[in-house]
This record gives C-alpha cells, sequence and structure tokens, in this order.
C-alpha cells in the first residue's frame, strides 16, 4: 500500500466542482488544502462533515469520541436541557436550544472556521435552515480526555499555525466556555471548569471548578443563566 499522499487538487478546482466532495478519498486529500471556503464546507456530504472541522480554512479530522466522552455528553446535553428551559420560563431568554456536535461558525474572513462544541447552548435561529454562528452561542462546552487535550486546551503555536478550540472560541466572542475533564480510566467526570471570556483581553479567565469528591456540586452557576448540576446528572 502506497503510504504517499496524492497530490491536492486545485481549491479552486474543488470550489467550481462541489460534487467531486462525495468522494471520500479527496475529502482525505483536502486535509492538506488550505483555502476551504464555507461554500465548499456546505458541498461536503453530511456523513463526512461530522467527523471533520474547518479549521482556517482546513479540513480537519476531528478525534473520536470515547465511550465516556459519548455518555457524558448525552447527560450533560440533558442537563443543559432542563436548565435552558427554566431560563425560558423565567424570562431570562425568549429562545435557548440545547445540541450536540453542531456545525457553529466562528468566522468567515480570513479564512473560513467552523467548530463542533461537544455540547452547546445557543440563542434560536429565526430561520431552519439558517447557519448557526458564534454569535448565537451561549455556552460552548468541550469535554476533554487525553487525546483531545491539546486541541481543546492546548497552548498556540503561531508558528506552526495552531490555535486551541478555546483561543478560537474566545475570538469569535463566545461568552461562556466549559471545559469538562474525564477521569483517566474514561469511568466519570474528573471536574468541570468555568470560564468567562474577558472581553477587553480577548481571552477567557477561569471563574469557578467543581472537582468530583471535592465539590457538593458538580456545576452552581447563575452565568449564562441559572444552572444547577449534580455529579449524579451526569453519572453514567
Amino acid at each position: 500500500m502506497n503510504d504517499e499522499a496524492p497530490p491536492s487538487p486545485p481549491a479552486a478546482e474543488l470550489e467550481a466542482s462541489p460534487e467531486l466532495w462525495s468522494a471520500f478519498a479527496l475529502v482525505e486529500w483536502a486535509g492538506l488544502l488550505d483555502g476551504v471556503t464555507f461554500e465548499m464546507w456546505k458541498h461536503i456530504p453530511e456523513e463526512v462533515c461530522r467527523d471533520h472541522e474547518l479549521d482556517n480554512g482546513r479540513l480537519i479530522r476531528r478525534q473520536s469520541g470515547s465511550p465516556g466522552h459519548q455518555y457524558l455528553s448525552l447527560q450533560l446535553a440533558m442537563a443543559l436541557q432542563t436548565a435552558a428551559k427554566r431560563a425560558v420560563q423565567e424570562g431570562a431568554f425568549p429562545c435557548l436550544k440545547v445540541a450536540q456536535d453542531l456545525d457553529t461558525r466562528l468566522w468567515e474572513v480570513p479564512k473560513s472556521t467552523v467548530r463542533r462544541p461537544d455540547v452547546l447552548v445557543h440563542r434560536c435561529l429565526e430561520e431552519s435552515d439558517e447557519d448557526l454562528w458564534a454569535t448565537h452561542v451561549v455556552l460552548a462546552v468541550e469535554i476533554v480526555s487525553p487525546t483531545s487535550r491539546a486541541t481543546d486546551t492546548g497552548q498556540d503555536n503561531p508558528d506552526a499555525g495552531f490555535e486551541s478550540k478555546m483561543t478560537q472560541y474566545a475570538r469569535a466572542g463566545i461568552k461562556h466556555y466549559w471545559i469538562v475533564r474525564l477521569k483517566a480510566d474514561d469511568s466519570a467526570v474528573e471536574s468541570i471548569e468555568e470560564w468567562r471570556l474577558a472581553e477587553r483581553l480577548g481571552r477567557y479567565t477561569l471563574v469557578a471548578v467543581w472537582s468530583a469528591g471535592v465539590s457538593r456540586d458538580a456545576v452552581s452557576t447563575e452565568y449564562p443563566f441559572g444552572i444547577e448540576i449534580s455529579w449524579s446528572d451526569l453519572a453514567f
């Protein structure tokens, strides 16, 4: 088997022929491309999109979540759904939706970037086919495992063109960001960190940490709306 990657087709050719994205091999080659646009992204088949993100014009494969990651994502989404529904009923927001792994457009220039937070809460869109942008997002959550730590929270490396999701979410203006850390054996939540955007600084500041076996609650905060989550809510 030849391990050498075939040459990448020009970005302009892909843009002119979006149907070519239906070929899975071509999508794999596109990881070497610099210049994938939102228009090109729209033509990539959904079964491929859900395994990829668009990072400053470059198509990148996402890390596959572990079983614990998947179980926790579901439990957390359900807990946030309960809190979001209460916030709407109390008039804090007119309408909120909770989702998992949903395309979120961060910016289009200078190079298109689309991320998929593990769990997010966003304001309801006016149209069913409207694109979700960072400006709609009220809270983004990433579940961190040893394999995803660098991407989700790691140190940026401008020389290598690497920015963590944490940096990108802050740049896009998402005001609230949680980091949920799993135990090393993938059996349960180890801790939850609440980060809040310091807009003048353009980065997140840590405002709270809840640790299993230490903190009474898994989450207890008033931002972006009242959220109370117990450790049993997140058990799997």
